[in-house]
């Protein structure tokens, strides 16, 4: 009975010294940041907020939920201006002093978690030398409920003429202004895909309607027939060394059968390698091609494979050229100029009103750019677009200092499409943190958009997806959005699903 008496009276006596340091720490209320010049803001207003007050806690200083009790609260902002970005921070006391401030800026986003960790270590020193624990703030005011102001959109008649009827359908995955007659209807979506896939290319169309696709994942390729249903034909598997980072196709040899054109890094060099559906099995053309490969349709015109290089020190090296089959080889030929941040995966080409041609690139920060044919930077979107998340490594020990990291990530842009009648169709994948290398991104949507003479204007886009999508393409004769998404990403207890999901545009 003595030692339970012991035993019982130390157990109060822990439980009222833990008490009593709770006690002793400052109680801080984080608020949700203010975000200028970034994309996903209402997303990154929270992901902010978590990560300043889980880096504010210390032996001084507790973080609480609710600013209602709290003895300090704090408010940030965070300021991107392209790759840069300033966090900042206030500390103010119950009675609405500024106590502390301070700062951090970064060069990549990269930086942005050490900045948050460097912003919290500053801050939470000054609370705990100015700050006594139990001045509690008081609990914000409700704020009134503010009117619903009139919409500031006007567009000019003679530029956006009204048609006589709209109509809207409520089941539509294209959302447009109200100006525009066009509507979308039909489409299907697949079945699961086991995996993660990363890339799908069109394949041949039989005479009684059933069309194959190639899909991809990163040691795969897969042949899938869609008749009534999504059928897996073929398969053929790679070594665990060569790893798939996009897939594309067209007919170079004009037999009627596109071949698929497999981007494949071996090492951290490039060993490309083409196939060919044969009925019902995969055979292989070619293989140690040291190219990258896109397929595109430049201007709207005809779909092309076009191919860039690598070398040791650059990972687009040199002009992007169209890929040429005579017989079992391939050959480059007319090279393409490109301007600046343009390469092989970031850019198409349209022509203006005039008939001037234009290219459109989306640069590393995923803001679209047009440029003039003499390379004069004529317009840059407000908003980001693109996302991808699929990538490969190279050695990059000359700036392991700055980065941290002994390589470096090169990830692979979504496609910008140009279609037949000049519309310019760009994906936008979006997640709640994505930054630097970290990408999870969460929903996605498809934009078009038309060249006005001075800037893109939006004509339509795709209804939100609640999943990411790896890649998408157009067929221009049937008029059809063809989207690979990921519905679950693969994890320690499973290999992920996809499925395609098919949008028709009329």
């Amino acid at each position: 009975m003595k030692k339970i008496a012991i035993i019982a009276c130390s157990l109060l006596l822990v439980a009222l010294a833990v008490a009593g340091a709770s006690a002793a720490q400052i109680r801080v209320y984080v608020s949700e940041f203010a975000v200028t010049g970034a994309a996903n803001k209402d997303e990154l207003k929270t992901t902010l907020q978590t990560l300043l007050a889980s880096r504010l806690n210390s032996d001084s200083v507790l973080t609480v939920d609710s600013p209602v009790g709290a003895d300090v609260q704090v408010k940030g902002s965070y300021i991107a201006f392209g790759k840069v970005f300033s966090l900042d921070a206030v500390a103010k006391d119950a009675n609405g002093r500024v106590i502390a401030r301070s700062f951090q800026q970064g060069e990549s986003q990269d930086e942005l978690i050490p900045a948050a960790g460097k912003l919290g270590q500053a801050l939470a020193a000054e609370i705990a030398a100015k700050v006594k624990p139990g001045v509690a703030l008081a609990p914000p005011p409700v704020p009134a409920p503010v009117p619903a102001a009139p919409s500031d959109v006007v567009r000019p008649a003679a530029s956006q003429p009204t048609p006589d009827v709209v109509k809207t359908s409520t089941t539509s995955d294209i959302v447009k202004p109200q100006e525009l007659t066009r509507t979308a209807s039909g489409g299907w979506m697949s079945q699961r895909l086991t995996g993660t896939l990363i890339g799908i290319a069109p394949g041949k169309v039989a005479a009684d309607g059933t069309r194959d696709f190639y899909v991809a994942d990163e040691q795969s390729l897969r042949l899938y027939r869609k008749g009534d249903g999504l059928k897996l034909v073929a398969e053929v598997s790679f070594s665990p060394g060569d790893r798939v980072i996009a897939v594309d196709s067209a007919d170079l040899d004009g037999d009627g059968t596109p071949e698929a054109y497999l981007t494949v890094v071996s090492g951290e060099s490039l060993a490309s390698q083409v196939w060919v559906a044969e009925k019902d099995s995969l055979k292989r053309v070619a293989a140690k091609l040291p190219y990258y490969f896109r397929g595109t349709a430049l201007y709207g015109k005809d779909y092309k494979i076009y191919a860039q290089q690598m070398s040791t020190d650059k990972d687009f090296y040199g002009d992007v050229y169209e890929l040429v089959k005579n017989g079992d080889r391939f050959e480059l030929k007319n090279p393409i100029k490109l301007p600046r941040f343009g390469y092989l995966y970031n850019f198409n080409q349209f022509r203006d009103a005039a008939g001037n041609s234009c290219t459109v690139v989306l640069n590393d920060d995923g803001y679209l750019i047009v440029y003039s044919a003499a390379g004069e930077e004529l317009w840059r979107s407000s908003d980001k677009f693109g996302g991808s998340e699929t990538y490969f490594k190279r050695e990059d020990l000359a700036n392991i200092r700055t980065t941290g990291d002994q390589f470096r990530w090169i990830f692979l842009e979504q496609r910008i499409t140009v279609t037949p009648t000049g519309e310019i169709i760009v994906p936008k994948n979006e997640g709640m943190f994505v930054i630097g290398n970290n990408r999870a991104y969460k929903k996605s949507s498809l934009y078009a958009f038309v060249w006005n003479g001075s800037s893109l204007d939006e004509i339509w886009h795709t209804k939100q997806s609640q999943n990411y999508q790896a890649d998408y393409f157009f067929d221009s004769a049937r008029k059809e959005l063809v989207a690979l998404e990921v519905v679950k990403k693969e994890g320690l207890f499973g290999k992920g699903a996809s499925v395609v999901a098919v949008k028709r545009v009329e």
